[in-house]
């Protein structure tokens, strides 16, 4: 028996990818071990193994993090032959393949894993009663922020409720009302930032002024709380988040919610996002690492771990399989898989992303104390500085 390759993955995923690791080393005779990491600290744990070169085989890779783990040369490049095991590129979805090499190339870093898009969740009864019609709620910023004003009317109690505390959701959020403003963050080449622009300030100031639809009680929530704030109470009207809601809705959810939800498309363009599996430059053991990424790849454990983790696959033959090809909210999660879009994949996202998020927490702080402040201005405070500390970084990259 070979040694035990280390995998390293989200800590929310340990209990649901254990069986699928039993089966693997069962049919291959390869033990598993696993390395649990936090979300929102993974990032940092992932740069020390690649700046030490020690740790583990394969790793779950964010989607924005390929690019700066390339830069650090960390990476085991993918050749042909090993492309003919994995899967050619057609295999999966163009969104995704996208995001196994940097903008320009063509040489894959890492292979597509899971795929998630963000979408809207509602209490079709809360915006009934409100008199709102939901064929024109929230197809446009403007429509969502009246349809979020009418519930507040209507004397809905918690009308909007997504995370403000610290966390990178809010740059994920953010990108759909940023793209619907015709802005970007950065350029097409990658060497300079957009964010503070004034497109992207403007749909950045249509997402943060959204404040005002937070009840007092749900203000201050990060990470996952909205989501069980939106399960757990029935006055709670509408939510930003994952797929994941789906199978939560039915577990954990109030007892009128499974019949009341209703999912839409965010206004703008749908954030895709996901995870990827990358092998270690300093893997001892690649042909091992390979047979594990072929075995979490293939359709049967792309099916059964994408629905136990509330995520979709990221390969075409899984999404054509139940429930994703048949089931009417699992369509309207691939409908945004294709039309939405991604972060695009350079050398220093992952930088340009960490000090966004930061600076995003600190404008929702500051919004959330000061309610009445002139919100332009303190967007343009905290971007443009921001911007011209990371232009230099990204012209070198």
């Amino acid at each position: 028996m070979e040694h035990a390759l280390e995998l390293s993955i989200m800590a929310e995923s340990a209990g649901h990818i254990q069986p699928l690791l039993d089966q693997f080393t069962a049919e291959q005779g390869i033990p598993v071990r696993l390395r649990l990491l936090d979300w929102d600290k993974a990032w940092s744990d992932l740069v020390k193994v690649g700046l030490y070169g020690d740790g583990p085989d394969v790793s779950e890779i964010g989607s924005t993090w390929v690019g700066d783990l390339v830069a650090m040369n960390a990476l085991h490049p993918f050749d042909e032959n090993e492309l003919a095991l994995l899967g050619t590129p057609d295999a999966f979805l163009p969104t995704t393949w996208q995001g196994a090499h940097l903008i320009g190339q063509t040489q894959p870093w890492a292979i597509p894993w899971l795929t998630g898009v963000r979408l809207l969740f509602f209490r079709r009864q809360l915006l009934q009663q409100a008199g709102i019609e939901e064929a024109t709620a929230f197809q446009t910023a403007e429509q969502l922020d009246r349809t979020l004003g009418r519930l507040q009317a209507a004397g809905i109690g918690v009308p909007w409720t997504v995370p403000t505390g610290t966390t990178h959701t809010t740059l994920l959020n953010i990108a759909s009302w940023v793209w619907g403003a015709g802005g970007d963050f950065i350029t097409p080449d990658g060497k300079r930032t957009l964010f503070s622009q004034a497109r992207a300030r403007s749909g950045i100031r249509a997402y943060f002024a959204l404040a005002r639809y937070l009840a007092p009680p749900v203000r201050h929530l990060t990470r996952l709380q909205p989501d069980e704030q939106f399960l757990r109470h029935a006055d709670t009207a509408m939510t930003l988040s994952g797929a994941w809601l789906f199978e939560a809705v039915r577990d954990r959810g109030t007892p009128d919610l499974a019949t009341q939800l209703g999912v839409a498309l965010p206004p703008g363009v749908p954030f895709v996002g996901g995870s990827y599996l990358g092998v270690w430059k300093h893997s001892r053991q690649p042909d091992a690492a390979l047979q594990l990424i072929r075995f979490l790849t293939q359709t049967p454990a792309q099916v059964t771990y994408s629905q136990r983790m509330g995520l979709l696959p990221a390969t075409i033959a899984a999404l054509a399989a139940p429930p994703f090809g048949d089931d009417p909210l699992w369509q309207l999660a691939i409908q945004g898989l294709q039309t939405g879009r991604s972060f695009p994949v350079t050398r220093s996202w992952g930088l340009l992303e960490y000090r966004l998020v930061a600076t995003l927490n600190s404008l929702w702080a500051e919004t959330l104390a000061r309610p009445d402040q002139d919100l332009d201005a303190a967007i343009t405070k905290h971007l443009e500085p921001l911007a011209r500390r990371l232009d230099p970084v990204l012209e070198q990259s």
